[in-house]
């Protein structure tokens, strides 16, 4: 097709979406269709549904006016309308989880009766229950997504590109135009959905966008598909939000003990919520997740496959530390809050438990795992190349099992599934790099006295440390890195400033920003060292000398000064108790650890 003429297919559902929404939001206000805030809701406000009106509409009038030689298509448009009636009455009269698992499972043959399967010629006796888990997992997947303003259309809008890019780059499949339909139809609903949102897409909505990217994905994967892994790597890739989501959910509540198909405020996105950004950033967020995971799926056609495969892992990785984080992040702050909510019936704590923590632990060997795979992998393609890659190849085979063996067997004598990774310091880093590099002289040493190194090549061993050192650290730091990025974006609490931009003044704003419960915002240090003016200590910057306190407190709203000099004479505590006095606000000492009173407070006003 001529570019003008895609470009004809996005505009075209686009704008209808546009002008369909609010007629539609109209039209569900006064019949009723509202959706109200609940216990186990987000939202705040009662808010239209009914947005899968015109999502379906916008997508289904373009499709009559396409002309695909695919029989399969008339498959996909009766599934997805059934499952859009089926939302449309759940909407209204609210089914049972497994009404409609029953009735996904119905669309999911439809589809499969119209020859809709996964292109697996050497493993066809699985390809049809295989493609029917598929379509009802996606389905489910982005019903259980829509759970926050705008994230559901958004990631649906992101998917159905990304499938049509893959069409056009990867299948030439002529069917990814509806991916650009679809993509159309939803980016002309978000601007009513997005927060604050006027209306929700519904049910309706959410089950024919998940069950119609669903079926376009196993409609890409017949025209060059020969194995399951293959099958399976771009669609996954491109849904790896919606999957992820569905995955982090599902085992929250099976530690918890609670029922996977509830209602609840414990999505990703309402973890991320918890942690401090705004609605609008974590949803921004999942877009950039989404795109990333997109692209890594567009240059498995582009790039060497090895190459591709191993950028998917890191980033699965990451997505799966990611979900860690959240888990446990979450649970400490309620844990400081005060929170009950993580505790079951029998008052036993289901998240900061052992159980949460052998399957963190679990997590990280089963990722140390593939980065030594990863990186003795890398390695060898990294080193070798043409003639010379293949012989060497078989050398990587021999010896990979035994290489992991040592390796994994180093890594838990000397203590590195130990650490708590949020907590990382340098020290913590010198003891990855020692480990690592036991390892990896382990693993030289046990191929020398078993093939005596024969043929092995030492370039490759000072490659593989190099990248396994980088991964292992990376994945630790990563814990570390997201506690520092939603510190920052955090909710603010009451200004202070801190007085003292010394090694005391450092820890104090070093806690502040790692503890929330503190409800502090550090605006920033006063310090009579006129050298230390401009610097920036935690994030936080030295304003200047005690001159500018009065001041300060004036332009920055300060509520509280903290003193952490702990040389400071009765007269300067004195000169900082009138100030505080005389703008009525608080001030407090912290003394050293091993002074005998940790923290003093004086006079609050």
């Amino acid at each position: 097709m001529h570019s003008m003429h895609y470009l004809q297919l996005f505009i075209v559902p686009f704008i209808l979406s546009l002008v369909f929404t609010p007629l539609v939001r109209i039209l569900a206000l006064k019949k009723g269709f509202v959706s109200y805030p609940r216990v186990d809701r987000w939202h705040k406000h009662p808010t239209a549904l009914l947005g899968g009106i015109s999502i379906y509409l916008a997508s289904t009038i373009p499709a009559f006016f396409i002309k695909i030689p695919d029989k399969r298509i008339l498959g996909l448009i009766i599934g997805a309308t059934f499952l859009f009636g089926v939302g449309l009455a759940d909407d209204k009269f609210h089914f049972k989880p497994y009404t409609k698992l029953f009735c996904q499972i119905i669309a999911g043959c439809i589809a499969i009766g119209h020859g809709i399967t996964l292109g697996m010629p050497q493993e066809s006796f699985i390809a049809i229950p295989l493609t029917l888990l598929w379509i009802v997992g996606v389905t489910n997947s982005f019903n259980l997504l829509d759970n926050i303003d705008g994230l559901a259309s958004g990631i649906a809008g992101i998917s159905a590109f990304m499938l049509f890019l893959s069409s056009l780059f990867f299948s030439h499949n002529p069917s990814g135009v509806y991916g650009l339909i679809v993509c159309g139809a939803v980016l002309g609903f978000l601007p009513y959905n997005f927060n604050p949102a006027k209306i929700f897409m519904g049910d309706s909505g959410s089950m024919f966008l998940g069950f119609t990217l669903a079926v376009i994905s196993v409609l890409e994967t017949s025209l060059h598909i020969s194995g399951l892994f293959t099958t399976l790597f771009v669609p996954v890739l491109i849904m790896s939000v919606p999957i992820f989501d569905t995955l982090f959910v599902t085992i929250l509540r099976k530690i918890q003990g609670r029922k996977i198909f509830e209602g609840g405020k414990d999505h990703t996105s309402h973890h991320m919520v918890t942690l401090g950004l705004s609605q609008r950033k974590t949803v921004l967020l999942l877009y950039a997740i989404s795109l990333t995971f997109g692209l890594i799926a567009i240059l498995h056609s582009k790039m060497n496959t090895l190459i591709v495969f191993t950028i998917a892992i890191l980033g699965v990785g990451l997505l799966l530390y990611f979900g860690i984080f959240l888990s446990d992040s979450v649970a400490l702050i309620s844990k400081q809050k005060g929170h009950k909510k993580h505790y079951d019936s029998n008052g036993r704590n289901t998240i900061l438990t052992a159980v949460l923590l052998h399957k963190r632990r679990v997590a990280e060997i089963l990722m140390d795992s593939a980065f030594i795979c990863i990186a003795y992998s890398l390695s060898y393609f990294l080193r070798f190349e043409g003639t010379m890659l293949l012989p060497n190849l078989q050398l990587m085979k021999d010896s990979l099992v035994w290489v992991i063996v040592i390796k994994m067997s180093v890594f838990f004598v000397f203590g590195l599934y130990r650490g708590i990774w949020r907590y990382i310091s340098i020290s913590d880093l010198l003891t990855i790099f020692k480990v690592v590099g036991i390892a990896s002289i382990g693993s030289i040493i046990f191929l020398t006295f078993i093939f005596r190194f024969k043929d092995y090549s030492r370039a490759v061993f000072i490659m593989d440390w190099i990248i396994l050192l980088f991964l292992i650290s990376a994945s630790r730091i990563s814990f570390r890195v997201l506690g520092e990025f939603f510190s920052q974006v955090g909710k603010k609490g009451k200004n202070v400033l801190i007085f003292g931009a010394g090694d005391t003044g450092e820890m104090v704003a070093r806690e502040i920003k790692r503890n929330k419960a503190l409800n502090y915002n550090p605006v920033g240090f006063v310090d009579d060292d006129p050298k230390k003016n401009g610097i920036t200590i935690q994030g936080v910057r030295v304003l200047g000398t005690r001159s500018k306190i009065k001041n300060l407190i004036k332009e920055n709203d300060i509520k509280e000064i903290i003193i952490t000099i702990q040389s400071i004479d009765i007269e300067d505590l004195s000169e900082i108790a009138k100030i505080c006095s005389d703008y009525s606000i608080s001030y407090r000492q912290v003394r050293g650890i091993l002074d005998k009173d940790e923290i003093s407070e004086f006079n609050k006003n």
